[in-house]
């Protein structure tokens, strides 16, 4: 499903903005958490959406998954959990990662995998 990797391809150039866009530039931890995942999502759910060999690959929904795994702890583990709208942007958007990785790597990828 080309639109799922769209989707978290998207969340994560969301993330690596966010930071100048919310203006948490000043806390090294959560802009740096949201930038390097960010890039991550970014460049796998792209490979995924460009070339259909990557978009086969399970690893790559379950890196996708513990980036998003990692989105909703990070506020609590980094302590930015007194700052909601950071708090609910990565909430959401691990969540949003989390269940399309998922829903890609055990529902549709063992659907479409070849045959042996």
């Amino acid at each position: 499903m080309i639109w799922a990797n769209v989707v978290n391809g998207l969340i994560g150039i969301w993330f690596i903005i966010a930071p100048f866009v919310l203006r948490f530039t000043n806390q090294p931890a959560a802009m740096w958490t949201s930038i390097i995942a960010g890039l991550i999502l970014a460049v796998l759910a792209g490979a995924a959406v460009f070339n259909e060999q990557a978009r086969r690959q399970t690893w790559i929904q379950y890196v996708n998954g513990l980036l998003g795994i990692w989105y909703i702890i990070s506020p609590f583990v980094l302590g930015f959990t007194g700052q909601p709208v950071m708090l609910w942007i990565y909430l959401i958007g691990g969540v949003v990662v989390l269940v399309l990785a998922a829903w890609l790597a055990f529902s549709v990828l063992p659907k479409v995998a070849p045959t042996r």
